[in-house]
């Protein structure tokens, strides 16, 4: 069984919320008597004092400078053992320090510059035998995902985590300074000169890391080309639970079993997944980063889920000599996800495509689409107008960094955005341009607040419906 353990809380990067098997000391309690009340020892009374567990990490360094330092080390940087890093993640066969691992305290930091490039192995080597029970193999540490390319200031669209740090093992090719990989196929983003298209021998050689949350769904993914955020647990657990908005017969007006949803920004499977477990019909998704598409596609055998992969060329059309209809014919019904890797602008053009392409009763109407890319994902505010069913409504679910004072500002903004596209989209004229006329077309159902993304800034989910074309024209005459 794969595990996921953390014994630490990261800002950002590579993530995980689960705790590790290491149980805090415990003290013994003293009981209180009376002071006119005789204390009666019995040996059933008497408890043998636990045994105190350490922490793995803790411990492991604490063995490195004992056993393989001068003894007076401690004394020559004035470090006391009990001062050593603690915190941690597991994801097997990876060791995950935090990126104030080596640094903190100021003491520690001394030590560890003055060790020697062997010495230094010899420490992760000791760190991952205390791991020994977990099979790690390989030592890193995390770094912050940067949002621009530090060198030309590019939007960072693809979520290249180049902070992480390899310690200890063989992590494969390591990712080239400029983007080498590139894929031809040039793509509309500021700065972004080609979207990440890895070649079969880049994903054989890479190694790869893998986490089991939420009911047991195993996520996989390349920890030096992909990013795993463990702050989305939660929102991967709402889709799962009962009071998601939208996800049940009720509010659908069909069984979930015969819907569809649409993923945006797949990524490695955040929330594909947990559409999947919940019992959606399938999965359209769409994204860029060719590292993150085999990480969902890996995810997706693991889960026991089908998978096909597509690729899309600059002008939306399929590469590989495929076509749409092709596509269709090869759909079966164990095939619960289809990524299309590419640039999801042409996602509505893609599905409608697929959908004239079916026979009647096979295609399954888009009630969710998914917009999970931070900072904003207001570029594809209108495709998602497109792809909702026009005949029964859905939902979209928009992912945003919001100010926290302004909250409710954002919710109006987006919900006003999207009530306007929608009419749009559905060919109704409003009678007026005002935010009330647009709300007859989409109402801001549940806004979730995720996790803090950085200070004052707040990661929002707002649920918001979309009308049927029925409901919308009824409501603008």
């Amino acid at each position: 069984m794969h595990r996921c353990i953390e014994n630490y809380l990261p800002s950002c990067g590579i993530e995980s919320i689960m705790q590790p098997n290491i149980k805090a000391p415990e003290q013994e309690a003293t009981p209180s008597h009376p002071a006119d009340t005789p204390v009666i020892s019995s040996p059933r009374l008497q408890r043998k004092p636990k045994k105190q567990t350490l922490n793995p990490l803790h411990h492991s360094i604490q063995a490195f400078i004992t056993q393989h330092l001068p003894p007076d080390t401690l004394a020559k940087h004035n470090l006391t053992l009990t001062s050593l890093p603690k915190r941690f993640t597991i994801y097997e066969p990876l060791l995950l320090l935090p990126v104030n691992a080596l640094t903190t305290p100021p003491a520690w930091h001394s030590l560890y510059q003055e060790l020697t490039a062997a010495q230094r192995q010899t420490l992760f080597a000791t760190l991952l035998q205390s791991f020994s029970r977990y099979g790690l193999t390989h030592v890193a540490m995390n770094a912050p995902i940067a949002l621009t390319d530090p060198n030309s200031g590019a939007e960072n669209r693809i979520r290249s985590p180049g902070g992480l740090i390899p310690l200890y093992g063989d992590f494969g090719p390591m990712p080239p300074a400029s983007p080498s990989f590139a894929c031809p196929a040039k793509v509309e983003a500021e700065g972004e000169a080609a979207l990440a298209c890895p070649t079969s021998r880049d994903l054989e050689q890479a190694f790869w890391v893998r986490t089991v949350q939420n009911h047991g769904i195993v996520q996989i993914w390349a920890p030096l080309y992909t990013m795993f955020s463990r702050g989305n647990i939660t929102e991967k657990a709402r889709i799962l639970g009962n009071g998601f908005e939208g996800l049940d017969e009720r509010q659908l007006g069909e069984y979930v079993s015969g819907t569809s949803v649409v993923d945006m920004y797949a990524g490695i499977g955040y929330f594909v997944f947990s559409y999947l477990k919940r019992g959606v019909k399938r999965v359209w998704g769409f994204e860029i980063n060719g590292w993150s598409v085999e990480g969902l596609r890996r995810g997706c055998m693991e889960n026991g889920w089908g998978c096909k992969v597509f690729r899309v060329g600059e002008d939306g059309s399929l590469l590989g000599g495929h076509s749409l209809r092709e596509v269709v014919e090869r759909l079966t019904e164990e095939d619960r996800v289809v990524v299309f890797h590419g640039d999801n602008r042409f996602a509505a053009q893609i599905l409608g495509e697929i959908r004239e392409s079916m026979r009647p009763g096979e295609w399954n109407r888009v009630r969710h689409v998914n917009l999970g890319l931070l900072p904003s994902s207001c570029f594809a505010y209108e495709n998602a107008c497109r792809i909702v069913d026009g005949e029964m409504g859905g939902w979209v679910h928009v992912h945003e960094n919001v100010n926290v004072q302004a909250i409710e500002a954002k919710r109006d903004h987006v919900t006003a955005e999207l009530g306007k596209l929608r009419e749009k989209v559905l060919g109704v004229k409003p009678q007026s341009t005002t935010t009330a006329a647009a709300a007859a077309a989409a109402e801001c159902r549940h806004v979730e607040q995720v996790k803090t993304y950085a200070p004052g800034v707040m990661h929002c989910v707002f649920d918001v419906r979309l009308s049927s074309s029925e409901e919308t024209k009824a409501s603008t005459a």
